[in-house]
């Protein structure tokens, strides 16, 4: 990473910052979210599941207004706007303990993540130049978030460790300190003449962009799926441990093996395969992942099970990102990312909406468990198949 970051202009470099920071700040609550809500709040495994569903499904409110406007009024505006909102929704978890007041929270730091994170995608995208160049940086954005998604397990374990609601006020703050640099640093791309007044007939070809949209409704499922580990690793780890926040170490011992891997696994897996054929490997680990959990009796297992999900999710971060680059224009780049954000959000709701009820019927049966493996090798499957369609392979 060092070379490779080295070499990226400034402006890239404080993006990647800001990847590290967002991710920091997030996942010092992430790992811990359903505990707290199980724990402190008091609230059963379906309500925990409608929290975190709402605040998908908002993100993808979030993520569609926030591509649209980055277009025509900058990213820089976003990107900060959407750090501001999420920050003050997180310390509103601190207090808030009403499940119709926490449903209004959780509605706002989807909004805010929502804004955020395309705007941020598109900035690092037409910061970066075309070709592999651009998978790199994709790939240097991946272990940026995951020195800050490391960073926060190791913070949360040896720092708080209780399930304590002080995790909110101190990931807000990051959020904040995002906010402060994003404004300074981050380039005002429309300064630079970059925006455009861009007509309704224009967005239209975003949805008459058939590879897109056949990209698009296969990946609801892949999120689906994908949002399965945060909420079942932390509900599984309370199940059996003694000190159910270790779970957080989970999440740093895969950031550690993404930031020593992702490079290899980029270099030696991801550019050497068709896009659509490294989106269903990926899938495959993850589901493999996910459902192994159903043996997890010891933290060590818990890490293996990672392990497994973690080599899946290297494979699949940095070719969903890209691929999103091939398949979009770069004059609207901002609104292809914040789409494919919605499109995040809506399987990441549908999959804790319905992960959630699955868990619900025994963390400690086979049913959940063996659903998820299942459903990625549906998914697999097709990804894999489709990856002949004719719309397909004019662009891969």
């Amino acid at each position: 990473m060092k070379s490779g970051f080295s070499q990226l202009p400034r402006s890239l470099k404080i993006l990647l910052l800001g990847v590290l920071l967002s991710h920091l700040a997030y996942y010092i609550v992430l790992p811990l979210l359903p505990i707290i809500l199980k724990v402190i709040k008091g609230l059963t495994i379906t309500q925990i599941g409608t929290v975190l569903a709402v605040s998908s499904f908002s993100y993808q409110g979030g993520s569609i207004l926030g591509g649209f406007i980055a277009d025509k009024v900058g990213r820089r505006l976003i990107i900060t706007v959407g750090a501001l909102i999420k920050g003050t929704a997180l310390a509103s978890f601190a207090f808030v303990s009403d499940f119709s007041l926490l449903l209004i929270v959780a509605f706002l730091n989807g909004i805010g993540g929502g804004l955020n994170s395309p705007s941020t995608k598109a900035a690092i995208a037409a910061l970066a130049s075309e070709g592999d160049h651009k998978t790199t940086v994709f790939s240097l954005r991946g272990i940026a978030a995951n020195i800050g998604v490391g960073s926060a397990g190791l913070l949360t374990y040896f720092l708080i460790r209780e399930e304590s609601v002080i995790i909110f006020y101190i990931s807000a703050a990051l959020f904040g300190l995002l906010a402060i640099i994003s404004w300074i640093y981050v380039p005002a791309n429309c300064k630079e003449g970059e925006c455009e007044e861009l007509s309704l007939r224009t967005y239209k070809q975003v949805f008459q962009n058939r590879a897109f949209v056949i990209y698009s409704i296969v990946s609801i499922f892949v999120w689906g799926l994908y949002a399965q580990f945060a909420l079942a690793v932390p509900l599984r780890a309370e199940s059996f441990m003694k000190n159910p926040t270790a779970v957080s170490l989970v999440w740093t011992f895969n950031s550690l093996l993404v930031v020593l891997l992702q490079t290899f696994i980029t270099n030696r897996i991801i550019k050497r395969m068709n896009p659509m054929v490294a989106l269903a490997l990926g899938t495959l680990f993850i589901g493999v992942g996910i459902s192994s959990l159903y043996f997890a009796n010891h933290f060590i297992v818990l890490i293996m099970c990672g392990i497994i999900f973690v080599i899946g999710e290297m494979i699949m971060m940095p070719t969903i990102d890209v691929t999103i680059t091939r398949l979009g224009t770069t004059q609207l780049i901002g609104t292809y990312f914040g789409l494919a954000n919605f499109v995040f959000g809506l399987g990441e709701g549908l999959g804790n909406f319905g992960g959630s009820r699955l868990l619900s019927l025994g963390i400690q049966t086979y049913l959940p468990w063996i659903s998820y493996l299942t459903l990625a090798v549906l998914v697999s499957l097709i990804i894999y198949l489709i990856r002949n369609q004719s719309t397909m392979k004019k662009i891969f």
